[in-house]
C-alpha cells in the first residue's frame, strides 16, 4: 500500500512537470528550499498539513476532502480537465500562484 508520502510526492510531482516548471521555481514560490521540493518529491518527508496546502496552492491547486464515493467522478473530471487544459506557458507566472509566477522575479 502506498503512504501517504509517497502519494503526495507523486501528486507533486506530476502537477509540476504539467506545468512546466523546475524545482527551483516551484521552490521560490513556496519559499522552500530546492532541496526541500526534491524531498517531498521523492517522499523522504513527511510534510505538514500546512506544508502541503502551501504546495497545492503554489501550483495553482487546492486541498480539498472528497468522499470516497465521488473520487471516480473527480478522477474523471480531472481527466478531461487536463485533456482540455494545456499548462499556461512560464511567462504568464507572477507572484506566489504559478498564474502569476513571472519567470525573472524570483526572490
Amino acid at each position: 500500500m502506498e503512504t501517504i508520502s509517497k502519494s503526495w510526492a507523486s501528486t507533486l510531482r506530476a502537477r509540476r512537470k504539467f506545468l512546466g516548471l523546475s524545482q527551483e521555481q516551484v521552490a521560490a514560490l513556496t519559499g522552500k528550499a530546492q532541496s526541500q521540493i526534491a524531498r517531498l518529491e521523492a517522499g523522504k518527508e513527511d510534510p505538514r498539513l500546512s506544508s502541503v496546502v502551501q504546495m497545492a496552492r503554489s501550483l495553482g491547486t487546492e486541498l480539498i476532502a472528497v468522499p470516497v464515493r465521488l473520487l471516480p467522478a473527480v478522477r474523471h473530471l480531472l481527466d478531461q480537465h487536463t485533456e482540455v487544459k494545456k499548462p499556461t506557458p512560464l511567462s504568464r507566472f507572477v507572484g506566489n500562484d504559478p498564474e502569476d509566477f513571472d519567470e525573472g522575479s524570483h526572490e
